[in-house]
């Protein structure tokens, strides 16, 4: 392959995963109806941090119209929530050209193949990198998870989860769930098979609640035991916003020394996670994250005053 054909390739194999990608972003946030965003960006630095004012405790009070006595004064405060970046790759990637030359075939298919492949895999870990992190905050919160490990995943499980954001339950939008529990709901009282969105193993339903279900194995949503327990989590609008850095960079290399002479690519990437009603703790998760730290609780604290103004609801299920 000359220089000529090796850029091509990586234009044939850029401009498939781009493509691709943004397609299904698309989809996916109008799909799982705003719950978990996935945007473009280009964050600076290991962390992004943005400031806001908190709510005022005590605004409103009751006051005496002929009174003369005097009124403590209440603090305007400002907080402040952390996203992290978190770095993802992928191991080389290797073939021989000269299988290409002799089944007459151009080495840019193999270009769209990685493409499009790199795009459902960076889609999936951007999902999983959020679930994690969602069900590692809201389970460190234990005034909004709901233990129903007692049996399988039902309705009334699930109304018990909704629950616990009181008269603001109704600002759920989805339910992020593991297939298992799905289909124990569904042999419960729940039958609807209306996919919205599909992408991989990644899947969208709704139900008869105006809450969508996004089916999903995520690695975190399951934890392993006698029996394994499943964690099915319950999201407000804008509850996990995964920002991509637009920072991709591919290198394809060829190397000697073997039978056949091979060929390598491999890339980098960058994306920033973020949670509403939590913040990255810098000094305890650090910087570049894996999913132990993304997953860890403690590395999630709760910035937010009330309950009712983070990412949502967890529902334990056997």
């Amino acid at each position: 392959m000359s220089m000529s054909d090796m850029v091509v390739f990586n234009q044939f194999l850029m401009r498939s995963y781009t493509e691709t990608i943004d397609q299904q972003v698309r989809l996916f946030n109008q799909a799982s109806g705003g719950t978990l965003i996935l945007r473009s960006a280009r964050n600076i630095g290991d962390y992004s941090e943005e400031s806001f004012f908190a709510t005022i405790s005590g605004l409103v009070r009751r006051r005496d119209a002929y009174g003369t006595g005097s009124v403590s004064a209440v603090d305007l405060s400002q907080l402040q929530i952390n996203t992290v970046k978190v770095a993802g790759g992928t191991p080389p990637i290797r073939w021989e050209p000269q299988q290409f030359s002799y089944m007459q075939r151009n080495q840019e298919e193999a270009g769209v193949v990685i493409g499009v492949q790199l795009a459902e895999g960076v889609l999936q870990d951007y999902l999983n990198t959020a679930v994690s992190g969602a069900v590692a905050a809201v389970s460190n919160n234990g005034a909004m998870v709901y233990d129903g490990t007692a049996g399988n995943l039902s309705l009334s499980s699930l109304l018990s989860g909704a629950a616990k954001m009181g008269d603001r339950s109704q600002s759920l939008r989805s339910w992020i769930v593991h297939s298992k529990a799905m289909f124990d709901l569904w042999q419960g009282t729940l039958t609807n098979s209306n996919t919205l969105f599909q992408f991989g193993d990644v899947k969208i339903m709704e139900d008869g609640f105006g809450r969508r279900f996004i089916v999903t194995d995520s690695p975190s949503l399951v934890t392993a035991g006698s029996p394994d327990e499943y964690h099915t989590l319950g999201l407000v609008e804008m509850a996990a916003i995964v920002e991509e850095n637009d920072d991709m960079f591919s290198n394809l290399e060829t190397s000697n020394g073997t039978e056949n002479i091979q060929r390598t690519w491999q890339a980098e990437y960058t994306f920033n996670l973020g949670l509403k009603g939590y913040s990255w703790n810098e000094s305890a998760g650090g910087k570049s994250p894996d999913n132990t730290e993304i997953g860890t609780g403690t590395n999630w604290p709760q910035i937010a005053t009330s309950d009712k103004n983070t990412a949502g609801v967890l529902v334990n299920s056997d």
